[in-house]
């Protein structure tokens, strides 16, 4: 009992506030050693919330406008009917073959068809990219439609790290019950809660990553110099990393204040239980003795 109150005590004994002040103390102290890593933390902070681009004139805009239209046209037209066909030719490539993926006459023939089907799919394919590039190198990375595009690739980058958090967390927390070991609720919930904060970290970083590749090619799709792109690229790299980097530090500090709050309830339940077991019971029984019915006494066991 007397361990479990001192473990009880030394939970009960820790100060959230403190340790929250604590923390802005060495924000600070981090933010005096080393001011150009803070610059450039703030730095990317402003450009993922306030970067825009540069407007184009309504000429250029127009352009761009009308050549993407263009290439939606192939996507919704010559490129479905190419992938219809390149379907159909797969199907019967796959038909013909014979037991133990053998391949006869009839089988080479299905398969130069589905090579031909294939290599139409490819060549449509290019021809869209090939109209977007166009579209893209009127306006330039740095306009509005190139960072919208940015935008759009981070946020699907973004979703995706957190798809994949949420997914193995649900397997995690299946094998948990399983696996049937008893635990309490709380210690329960602390798990995937951990599980979940790792899960999301490596989704994100990877994620990120993913990010920066597409980022790469959308600067050699909008046909930006290297000086240009390379410059573009660097402010990118540095607003993302600010981005992730101060999600992910948010949310290690949620989690650790709110499993601080919980660790203290714990103990103090746990503190209770114990007073009450600890607790004597009061009896009432009846005294027949002395000519009385019915008479009350106590007695502590």
């Amino acid at each position: 009992m007397a361990s479990r109150n001192d473990a009880v005590q030394k939970v009960d004994d820790i100060d959230l506030g403190a340790i929250a002040q604590s923390a802005g103390s060495a924000a600070v102290n981090v933010a005096k050693n080393r001011p150009v890593s803070v610059s450039l933390w703030v730095l990317g902070l402003l450009l993922a919330a306030f970067a825009n681009g540069f407007s184009v004139d309504d000429a250029t805009q127009e352009s761009y406008t009308a050549t993407l239209q263009h290439a939606q046209e192939v996507s919704g037209t010559e490129l479905n009917k190419a992938y219809r066909n390149m379907k159909a030719a797969e199907d019967r490539y796959y038909n013909a073959k014979g037991w133990f993926w053998s391949c006869d006459d009839r089988c080479m023939k299905a398969y130069d068809k589905y090579t031909m089907a294939k290599a139409d799919v490819d060549r449509v394919v290019a021809k869209r990219e090939r109209i977007i590039t166009d579209a893209r190198r009127e306006v330039g990375i740095w306009s509005v439609f190139g960072i919208k595009d940015v935008r759009a690739s981070f946020w699907s980058a973004w979703q995706s790290g957190k798809d994949f958090a949420a997914r193995y967390t649900m397997m995690d927390a299946m094998f948990m019950m399983i696996g049937g070991k008893e635990e309490t609720m709380i210690s329960m919930v602390l798990k995937i809660v951990f599980q979940y904060i790792v899960n999301l970290t490596m989704g994100l970083i990877g994620a990120f990553f993913f990010f920066m590749y597409n980022v790469y090619t959308l600067v050699v799709s909008y046909g930006e110099p290297m000086m240009s792109g390379l410059a573009f690229f660097l402010l990118v790299l540095v607003a993302a990393m600010a981005t992730v980097g101060t999600y992910l530090v948010a949310i290690y500090g949620t989690v650790a204040g709110g499993g601080l709050f919980l660790m203290k309830q714990a103990a103090k339940n746990a503190a209770l239980e114990g007073e009450q077991r600890q607790r004597p019971r009061h009896v009432q029984y009846g005294n027949y003795g002395g000519g009385r019915v019915g008479g009350q006494r106590s007695h502590y066991d």
